[in-house]
């Protein structure tokens, strides 16, 4: 009897599809809302922490709130999907931008934005999931099989661990890319 088991190219795919995002910029004023509307992008899943406000702040900035009105302007709705366990500051922003959001969403497991799909009746194939965390974010969309984007953190002032997930994110995201020649 002859046995497959997994081999290092396998696990190398795997990893790939989970942790590589579809789409990367600086920041999501990069963002090009045009080809998003190209591809049938019509709803915006949005991190809140270090994606659109840094952990110091309180409040969305100027720049922020202009870009996401931007967003709506042109047809796109907006939630917030947030693993931040606190429902006050996530509240807060969610009323900032005059959206709906979740807290406590324990990314990269489905299930709360499955149930904010359904609860809004979004059809997750024309979502894209916009985040700074590998890990969190791009391994969610990739899981859910929609869109994803990874934008830089806001904040490079992180915490130890942070700095340290950060950098391995980003150190298996490049050993994982597959090269162009």
């Amino acid at each position: 009897m002859i046995k497959r088991f997994i081999g290092i190219n396998d696990i190398k795919l795997i990893l790939q599809e989970l942790l590589i995002p579809k789409e990367s910029y600086e920041s999501v004023w990069d963002i090009d809302l045009e080809t998003l509307k190209e591809k049938n992008i019509t709803t915006l899943l949005l991190d809140l922490d270090n994606t659109l406000l840094s952990n110091k702040q309180r409040n969305l900035s100027i720049q922020h709130l202009n870009w996401l009105q931007k967003c709506k302007d042109n047809g796109f709705q907006i939630y917030l999907l947030s693993n931040n366990r606190s429902k006050k500051r996530v509240q807060r922003a969610a009323k900032q931008i005059e959206c709906n959001g979740i807290y406590l969403a324990m990314k990269p497991f489905t299930f709360s934005t499955k149930q904010l799909a359904k609860t809004y009746s979004l059809n997750l194939q024309e979502c894209t999931i916009i985040g700074d965390q590998i890990f969190k974010d791009i391994v969610l969309g990739n899981w859910l099989k929609i869109h994803n984007i990874l934008v830089e953190p806001i904040d490079k002032t992180l915490s130890l661990f942070a700095r340290i997930q950060y950098s391995f994110e980003r150190f298996l995201s490049k050993k994982l890319t597959p090269q162009t020649k």
